[in-house]
């Protein structure tokens, strides 16, 4: 066991190896900002330094660390039961072309001394899965060159298949692999694989799989990775597995406050431009709309509607039965293709880089401009719910448990080794009903924007899986004006968001409006300035 941080003070009180002992040794930011994020769902963003400018935003504690010390999230365990709920919004300063392993060593100075973190390295027991054979093998002894390629294309019925072709491949890198080609299947990729097949030597072979989401639209003929797995004559088993990982002894939700002057060295940054951009008309017989960021921090848009392409740039709700921009009607109709660059001298391999904030306010800035647009934000009612108490069928909590809610079923369940028939599954650990409403704009997928306020009376943290159709699938059959009414939709057999609570968990989303921001333009011209 190797400890790996301590909090400043305490090094001198622990025997053993300890990195990083003395705080004056340690790399750390010129000044940094720490606030409790106001965005109401998770995910974290940023990551990377721009000019002298580092920033991290909605991250919660295991983020941090995992962003620290370069590890996957589930091979961090301890810690406080707030360690993926709470989250927080981090700017620093630090010299101008820092590489990211120093600003990793900074943001552990900053985790040790401003959350007195402490932290210790050691084997961690894990769900894992075992790949093994099941009978007689259908591997190809290698004949080539190794490596795999990956292609994903719908098949003859129009569902999505992805097909990966690999040589010269050992049944380890197979193992490795998987989690990786078949995310999804592996909690979203973090699932550790481990090779029993027993098989020595170099292999060819082919997978080929539907992707998880797409399990429910295939129906009958989807194809999980378990079963492109055993064509291969191999199978995937549950399996404990030791791993390296990083257990959290002790951590404070009341980080120390920032320094009186931050707002002076660390002000707001000015909104963030595209390099360079072009917005023209799209042409008479442009397709459907489509829009894509590459890697090389190129973007790409044709045939988006206006209308499109500013609830891209504010992050508003895309639903043809809620309007959350309002403007004359050419917005809706008149169509445009956008292509810019974000970034230069991107490193492809650094999506931290690609940030989808910065994207929005690039995007905004870009319409603005081009378009003489002027606006406001204003509350209008939208749909949201209460939270009501029914007959609760979900399980009481261990209340050490983290609080957190992931995609997918619980490893090693049963759910997770037999796919649920509708599209989302949303799995939650020590949550209470107030926490539930806060999540939910982020858990429904689309059904609202607002957080549902609990009147359930329930109190206590509760463990569950939640697996119910998207907003996608239930609007595509259905009258709009009737979505989300909670009546299972039939016969295509989709279960909406209400329904599914209502059914598998005993609680009641009660309909009901409250206030929410919507764009309005006051002023724009429908010709855009020269490019």
């Amino acid at each position: 066991m190797k400890r790996l941080l301590l909090s400043v003070g305490a090094a001198a009180l622990l025997a053993g190896p300890v990195l990083g002992q003395a705080p004056a040794s340690r790399p750390s930011f010129e000044i940094a900002s720490i606030q409790p994020s106001t965005r109401p769902t998770p995910g974290m963003r940023g990551g990377a330094l721009r000019g002298n400018r580092y920033e991290i935003r909605n991250a919660h504690m295991v983020d941090l660390i995992r962003t620290a010390y370069n590890v996957q999230a589930d091979k961090i365990t301890g810690g406080p039961s707030w360690l993926e709920w709470n989250r927080f919004d981090i700017a620093a300063l630090a010299p101008e072309g820092t590489p990211p392993d120093r600003l990793r060593e900074m943001l552990k100075t900053l985790l040790a001394e401003r959350f007195k973190v402490v932290l210790r390295e050691e084997m961690a027991a894990t769900a894992g899965v075992a790949l093994k054979v099941d009978g007689t093998h259908k591997l190809r002894q290698a004949t080539g060159a190794g490596g795999c390629k990956g292609q994903g294309a719908p098949n003859a019925n129009g569902i999505p298949e992805q097909t990966v072709t690999c040589t010269a491949q050992t049944m380890a890198q197979l193992a490795e692999q998987l989690p990786r080609m078949a995310g999804a299947y592996f909690n979203a990729g973090q699932q550790l694989v481990v090779d029993d097949t027993g098989l020595p030597g170099l292999w060819d072979f082919v997978l080929q799989w539907t992707p998880r989401a797409a399990l429910a639209q295939a129906g009958a003929d989807g194809i999980t990775i378990e079963a492109a797995v055993a064509k291969l004559g191999l199978k995937l088993e549950p399996k404990e597995v030791k791993a390296p990982g990083i257990v959290v002894e002790s951590a404070t939700l009341a980080f120390t406050p920032n320094s009186a002057d931050v707002a002076k060295r660390l002000p707001p940054p000015p909104p963030p431009q595209f390099e360079v951009a072009v917005v023209k008309p799209s042409p008479p017989d442009a397709l459907q709309p489509r829009a894509q960021l590459l890697p090389t921090g190129q973007v790409n848009g044709s045939g988006i509607p206006l209308n499109l392409i500013l609830t891209l740039a504010w992050d508003l709700p895309n639903r043809p039965d809620q309007k959350y921009v309002y403007g004359p009607d050419w917005i809706e109709t008149t169509r445009w293709d956008v292509t810019a660059r974000a970034f230069a001298n991107i490193n492809p391999e650094n999506q931290a880089q690609l940030d989808e904030d910065i994207i929005r306010l690039m995007l905004r800035s870009l319409i603005v401009e081009r378009f003489q647009m002027k606006y406001h934000m204003e509350d209008r009612p939208m749909p949201a719910y209460t939270i009501r108490a029914d007959n609760p069928r979900m399980t009481k909590a261990d209340p050490a448990k983290r609080t957190r809610c992931f995609e997918g079923a619980p490893p090693g369940s049963a759910a997770a080794a037999k796919p649920l028939p509708f599209e989302r599954i949303v799995t939650c650990q020590n949550v209470s009903m107030d926490q539930f409403g806060q999540l939910l704009p982020a858990v429904a997928g689309g059904y609202t924007r607002a957080r549902a306020i609990d009147m359930s009376g329930l109190e206590g943290g509760y463990d569950f899986t939640l697996n119910f159709s998207t907003i996608g699938q239930v609007l595509g059959p259905q009258d709009p004006a009737t979505a989300g009414a909670g009546v299972a939709l039939d016969p295509t057999g989709m279960l909406p968001l209400p329904d599914a609570v209502r059914r598998q968990l005993g609680i009641r989303l009660e309909e009901t409006r409250r206030p929410l921001p919507v764009l309005v333009i006051d002023s724009i011209n429908p010709t855009p300035l020269d490019n």
